[in-house]
């Protein structure tokens, strides 16, 4: 009876090992493929930081040609000289309100699938995370606001009265030095100009984001590659 029960334990004892032996293998495999994925996560999401970088740059140099344009405009206007018509209509040309809405395809998948909350390390999570929830739906915002003000500014006041001065057709100088000296056009040009320096902190706050990120990353994947090297 005793050879019966001992048998007994001992077959339950190996179907207990071997459940959970096999739980753990295919919590193990299961744990490897989601690393695996993460990292193809991570490549994915560092292509879209490298477009978005090179995206923020170009939208950081536009706009730092609209505020030196809206400076000439503003100081030509307030000093005692003569206005120059001609000149203060070429700086107007380039006064347009470019815009950056940045990629997030990969992150919202990745984070969608809880892969980089419980895979990834803690640092490169954090940066990420502000990157995209913080700095990205700031700079959103700012976006928006900008777009407003530059299509009051530009679009419904400046095309609306001088447009026609603007695309080249014939003026009166006096009508448009006129419109240019009113303060109506000098508080929106100052509004107007405000609104892009304070666009420009934005961009820049969020290209170094970028740049952090980008760091992280690189070294994440160089991580990953060097553990998958055997020895």
């Amino acid at each position: 009876m005793k050879n019966i029960l001992a048998r007994g334990g001992i077959e339950f004892l190996a179907v207990f090992l071997g459940i959970g032996l096999s739980f753990y293998v295919e919590q193990w495999q299961s744990d490897n493929e989601q690393k695996d994925l993460l990292v193809k996560d991570c490549q994915n999401i560092l292509t879209d930081v490298d477009e978005d970088i090179l995206t923020i740059e170009n939208i950081i140099d536009f706009n730092n040609i609209i505020l030196k344009a809206c400076n000439n405009i503003q100081s030509t206007i307030i000093s005692d000289e003569v206005i120059i018509v001609d000149s203060i209509i070429l700086d107007i040309k380039k006064l347009t309100y470019p815009t950056f809405f940045g990629i997030t395809r990969s992150y919202k998948l990745s984070y969608s699938t809880g892969r980089l909350n419980l895979y990834a390390n803690e640092k490169l999570v954090k940066e990420i995370s502000k990157l995209y929830d913080h700095f990205y739906e700031r700079l959103d915002i700012n976006s928006n606001i900008y777009d407003q003000v530059g299509l009051k500014f530009l679009d419904q006041y400046v095309d609306k009265n001088i447009g026609y001065a603007i695309n080249g057709y014939d003026y009166d100088i006096k009508e448009i030095v006129n419109f240019l000296s009113n303060k109506l056009f000098i508080n929106e040009l100052l509004t107007f100009s405000g609104r892009v320096g304070a666009y420009l902190q934005r961009l820049n706050e969020t290209k170094e984001q970028l740049i952090v990120v980008r760091k992280l990353l690189i070294e994440y994947l160089a991580e990953q590659n060097k553990s998958e090297v055997p020895n």
